[in-house]
């Protein structure tokens, strides 16, 4: 894609759990994953999960940084948290209009 050395961004759906690296807490909306520790990864943003205008908004707004957007399919780290029908593969197509590399995290489910 040609992003600027240390410019690449990446996109995160809120509510997200992958870990407890400190990249990973670094994308968490949970203050109990990330608070007391630090510090945290610079160029990680978040969007609420499920929102597609919101994605769409996040990767126009700068449409020459953003390397990927991470989500979940399924949410599972506190119940079971299903999109709506077709998010994933509209999520998909959004990604590709804006050359960003869309990773499906699959793990709690």
């Amino acid at each position: 894609k040609g992003i600027e050395k240390d410019k690449a961004r990446v996109l995160f759906a809120e509510e997200n759990f992958w870990g407890r690296t400190l990249a990973a807490i670094s994308s968490s909306t949970d203050p109990s994953s990330y608070a007391g520790f630090g510090p945290s990864m610079p160029n990680f943003d978040v969007i609420p999960y499920n929102d597609l205008n919101a994605l769409e908004k996040k990767l126009a707004s700068n449409p020459k940084e953003y390397a990927a957007y991470m989500c979940e399919p399924i949410q599972g780290e506190a119940g079971v948290v299903v999109p709506e029908a077709g998010y994933m593969k509209k999520a998909k197509e959004i990604c590709k209009k804006y050359n960003v590399l869309l990773i499906a995290d699959e793990v709690q489910t």
